[in-house]
């Protein structure tokens, strides 16, 4: 190839041309450059040639892959090459192509390169790889990062790179109802600022991950430890008992529940090891939120356990495979039916009969509980009708309702309805809830149960003592009937404490204008002693055991008998 004939050639594209283009002849020195090439560096007209310069335009971070980039070419002979890097402060990106010509003892004679600013799709891209894998809410990993990236490193393990991996499994404790609290705005910023707390812990071998809306994740490889993820755990506890402190905000506390799980005994890949993790997690949640679990073998039976109750569950409820039961509630003074309280069963076979206890809190969460519990407000109420309209019964019906069916827009509506249809006085029930419903949307709850108090229904407090009480929101809720936990009934006895408080309860109550009921009434003493504080109604295994429908006929039969 020719060079002089060809120089008013190269002019003309220099000249002609809107790309960035730059033209040497090693054997004349002839160099050439557009005026867009000088734009895109910043270089005067006539410093064309001065190729240290132009290295020194390379962004620094980039210039060492830059050089090793050329030097392989040339040491190759490559004729043609491409390649991309930074210049200036490093916020624009270029695209460099060239061709190389080389004589026949592979010396470069000269080249001739194209260069295009690229800063607007590198940005693009940049976004699309973050999208791909960070949270764009917090700059933590995604899930699917997270996974991708803890699969790999699962991988070095088993090839033997190194022993131990680690996860724990964090969930903020409660966030629904702080975000219905501060609002969705303050719970965000929240979210925030707990991943920067987490990200503190970040490093070449501890990742952190968002799984959902408050969970989170940390993997940490190559532990050195068993305590190692566990220090990770109590330092991150001690730093959350300062609160987080946002702007037009009261100062919020925050609490974890966490589950750690260890490769490769919690699994042999990440989906497993989280997995593993998760139900550590769901463990605290389970036994009081605010610690931590490490995840044992017997977790996972339990919860392999649970999943295929749940499908049983699942198909119970498309063929209705309930039954009510009715626990009997006595005036405490005379010892007369007040009424009872309709207690479901999840009928497995003719011979067995699950009690609420081992299935309910698993209908909640899966959301079976607003299908069984509209099933189980139809069964109480034709009984309700039966046993008046035909056996005589003047008393209450009393009807468990979950935080869950609550929350339906439509759950009010729904019961007043179908009461409506059956003729039944909404003062003949009362429904029951627990401190849990006032968790996520305190506000609106008050509002459901104001207008179904105004309607005539009675609103009874069920497990009063046991869960998030305070005595100050009694008065702010609309509730007829307090109703006294088991759990100070089995001790007031034995335990003066739990005496005094239960006997300060009862009193507190009364000046309030509600009644109470204690529950879990098992023996004459403690029917005695309750009479004798005063307490209203009395329910329990002394004065009546859970009972089918056809029993309480018979016992409102005889009740009449006798009157």
């Amino acid at each position: 190839m020719g060079t002089g004939n060809n120089n008013g050639l190269y002019e003309f594209i220099s000249s002609d041309s809107n790309e960035g283009f730059r033209y040497v002849n090693y054997e004349s020195g002839y160099v050439i450059a557009s005026a867009r090439w000088r734009e895109i560096f910043g270089i005067e007209k006539g410093m064309e040639n001065d190729e240290s310069g132009f290295l020194n335009l390379v962004y620094e971070d980039d210039r060492k892959k830059f050089v090793d980039k050329i030097e392989r070419i040339l040491g190759k002979q490559e004729k043609n090459y491409e390649i991309e890097y930074r210049i200036g402060d490093g916020k624009t990106w270029i695209s460099h192509s060239g061709t190389n010509r080389y004589d026949k003892d592979g010396v470069l004679v000269e080249k001739f390169c194209f260069f295009h600013d690229i800063t607007s799709d590198k940005e693009k891209q940049i976004e699309l790889e973050y999208m791909a894998y960070f949270d764009a809410d917090t700059g933590v990993y995604n899930r699917n990062y997270f996974i991708k990236r803890l699969d790999k490193e699962i991988l070095k393990a088993i090839n033997g790179g190194f022993n131990r991996i680690q996860v724990m499994y964090i969930d903020i404790d409660n966030y629904n109802f702080i975000n219905d609290t501060v609002g969705y705005e303050k719970g965000d910023e929240l979210l925030i600022m707990f991943a920067k707390l987490l990200l503190e812990y970040s490093s070449p071998t501890v990742k952190i991950g968002r799984f959902s809306n408050d969970e989170f994740a940390i993997a940490l490889y190559d532990a050195s430890g068993e305590d190692e993820i566990m220090e990770i755990y109590n330092d991150l506890k001690m730093k959350l008992m300062s609160p987080f402190k946002i702007k037009e905000c009261s100062d919020i506390y925050v609490t974890i529940s966490a589950g750690i799980a260890t490769y490769p005994v919690g699994g042999l890949n990440a989906n497993d090891l989280i997995k593993c993790a998760d139900i550590a997690m769901y463990n605290v949640k389970k036994n009081g939120k605010n610690s931590v679990s490490v995840f044992e073998e017997s977790m996972l039976r339990k919860f392999l356990k649970n999943v295929k109750l749940e499908k049983k569950l699942k198909a119970a409820v498309e063929k209705l495979d309930f039954v009510l039961y009715y626990q009997p509630q006595y005036y405490a003074d005379k010892n007369e039916l007040r009424g009872v309280e309709a207690l479901i069963r999840w009928k497995v076979s003719e011979d067995e009969l699950i009690n609420p206890g081992d299935f309910i809190p698993m209908a909640e969460k899966n959301g079976c509980i607003v299908d069984i519990g509209q099933w189980v407000i139809r069964q109480a109420l034709d009984d309700f009708v039966d046993w008046k309209m035909n056996y005589g019964y003047n008393g209450m019906m009393s009807i468990n309702i979950s935080a869950i069916q609550l929350k339906e827009n439509n759950f009010s509506d729904i019961l007043i309805e179908y009461v409506n249809s059956k003729n039944v006085l909404p003062s003949d029930i009362e429904i029951e809830i627990t401190e849990s419903v006032f968790i996520e949307n305190f506000d609106k709850t008050i509002d459901v149960l104001s207008r179904l108090r105004k309607r005539g229904f009675k609103i009874s407090l069920d497990d009063f003592g046991t869960g998030y009480s305070s005595l100050s929101y009694l008065k702010d809720i609309p509730i007829d009937t307090l109703k006294i936990d088991k759990a100070f009934v089995d001790t007031m006895l034995t335990d003066p404490s739990t005496g005094i408080i239960t006997d300060a309860v009862i009193k507190m109550v009364k000046k309030l204008g509600l009644e109470t009921v204690a529950e879990g009434v098992e023996t004459k003493e403690q029917y005695e002693y309750l009479k004798k504080m005063n307490c209203d109604n009395i329910q329990g295994f002394y004065l009546g055991k859970p009972m089918s429908a056809d029993k309480i006929k018979t016992l409102i039969s005889k009740i009449n008998e006798k009157y």
